[in-house]
């Protein structure tokens, strides 16, 4: 699939979801969220197990894992900072801010990204990054975050109690995690033809997380309102610091890295890059945080990064 058909689908697929959940609300949400739990529970986790099978644990590997860790704790902490001691929003809105910083599209965007642009051999670490970089940062971080910014579903120690088992709960149940870890360890490499298969999945699906993205989007903006704030900025403040965080500081954290000591594969390099997920926007409204600024931020770091990389592609 080439770059510009891959944005076509992307562009169609949120269209749709758009178009379901206004039509059928409720049920489009609930059928969506089916599709990509089986999706996560038995398609997905054969695929990372192929594809990390196929790449080999190294120095190199282990230290672009860490640092892509460190990018993820910089511009969190960035993001708290800034959204706090700076901009000095309410504290549902700064937790909404540290997660959309940290919470990113790796899976349904990086890894079809990674495929159409550089290749399938790249396609091994990057599933590396998104299930032991993402994933993690998901289940753990992120819900740490919503926990500690948001309303919650109760106050005093056995509710903290609660939440930390249900973020470890999550975590443990991954199976993204597990099946990378496995493929980590096989002794030996899933054969060629498995590898093709498992890359045409890896496209396949892009369309599905897609439409997610749009039935969301649409579900939560039911006013019409959910990419402006309440003095009707298309990029307010807090969703100007989540672009230059996400799209300028993380991935600058890791290039540096690369370029002084590591040598990175690109296919890490672009997963650094990868634009606000849409589980931040599951996070906040769990948690009760403002859900605004996550929603607006998958919807311009998105758009910014498939710009960039379409510019960056046509001229050289």
């Amino acid at each position: 699939m080439s770059l510009p058909v891959l944005v076509a689908v992307m562009v169609a697929a949120t269209a749709a979801g758009v178009v379901a959940e206004r039509h059928w609300h409720e049920g489009a949400e609930r059928r969506s969220r089916g599709t990509m739990s089986l999706l996560l529970t038995w398609v997905l986790p054969v695929v990372y197990l192929v594809l990390v099978s196929r790449v080999h644990v190294d120095l190199t590997l282990v230290s672009g894992l860490i640092a892509g860790y460190a990018a993820v704790g910089i511009a969190g902490v960035l993001a708290w900072f800034f959204a706090s001691r700076v901009l000095h929003l309410p504290r549902a809105t700064v937790g909404a801010v540290v997660l959309a910083v940290i919470v990113t599209n790796t899976g349904y965007f990086g890894l079809p990204l990674v495929r159409t642009v550089l290749g399938g051999d790249e396609l091994g670490p990057a599933v590396a990054w998104d299930s032991l970089v993402a994933s993690p940062t998901l289940f753990v971080a992120a819900f740490a975050v919503g926990a500690a910014f948001g309303a919650g579903r109760g106050h005093g120690e056995e509710a903290a109690e609660a939440e930390a088992e249900s973020r470890l709960a999550a975590f443990l149940k991954n199976p993204l995690l597990w099946a990378a870890l496995l493929g980590l360890l096989l002794p030996w490499d899933a054969p060629d033809w498995a590898g093709e298969v498992a890359q045409d999945v890896v496209i396949a699906v892009l369309p599905v997380g897609f439409f997610v993205v749009g039935v969301q989007l649409s579900a939560q903006g039911q006013d019409g309102s959910i990419l402006r704030d309440e003095r009707g900025r298309l990029i307010s403040p807090e969703v100007g610091l989540v672009i230059v965080l996400r799209l300028v500081v993380a991935p600058l954290v890791v290039v540096v890295a690369s370029v002084v000591a590591l040598d990175l594969p690109p296919g890490m390099l672009l997963q650094a890059a990868a634009p606000t997920g849409l589980n931040g926007m599951l996070v906040a409204h769990r948690f009760g945080l403002d859900f605004r600024p996550v929603a607006a931020s998958i919807v311009w770091t998105t758009a910014i990064m498939t710009l960039g990389v379409v510019v960056v592609t046509l001229v050289g």
